[in-house]
């Protein structure tokens, strides 16, 4: 299962680097060099929160087996974790470095959209086994 995890993580990493990449050029372009490093910062803080869900989520695959109150637990510590990160990294790019909020903003949220858009598809993460409802 773990496998499938990071097959789908990196997936969704490749998909929002490409999305960024699009995205900071076209807001330099459309208005000016303030918003794309705003934009670029949305983008930083959307990428490290999807590193912080990608390790949270193995960890908690890997334990699942053998204790899945643990498991549990990793994924409530994990998403509290991710929640604090996300408010230091706004706190950080918005009060300290004065990024203009709003391409700040709209950038973290255009690279989640990506990332979420990107986990749909044919492929779960779990293996062909358990996923076919085939049944002939």
């Amino acid at each position: 299962m773990s496998d499938g995890i990071a097959r789908r993580a990196r997936r969704v990493l490749v998909v929002q680097a490409i999305a960024a990449a699009l995205l900071v050029p076209a807001l330099y372009i459309w208005r000016g060099p303030d918003a794309a490093l705003g934009g670029l910062g949305g983008s930083i803080i959307a990428v490290v929160l999807m590193l912080m869900l990608r390790y949270t989520m193995q960890r908690a695959t890997d334990l699942a087996v053998e204790s899945p109150s643990a498991s549990m637990n990793i994924m409530y510590f994990g998403a509290a974790l991710r929640f604090v990160t996300l408010l230091i990294l706004f706190g950080l790019a918005l009060g300290w470095l004065k990024l203009p909020a709003l391409y700040t903003v709209g950038g973290f949220v255009g690279l989640m959209v990506v990332g979420v858009l990107a986990t749909r598809g044919a492929d779960s993460g779990r293996p062909a086994s358990k996923t076919d409802l085939n049944l002939d």
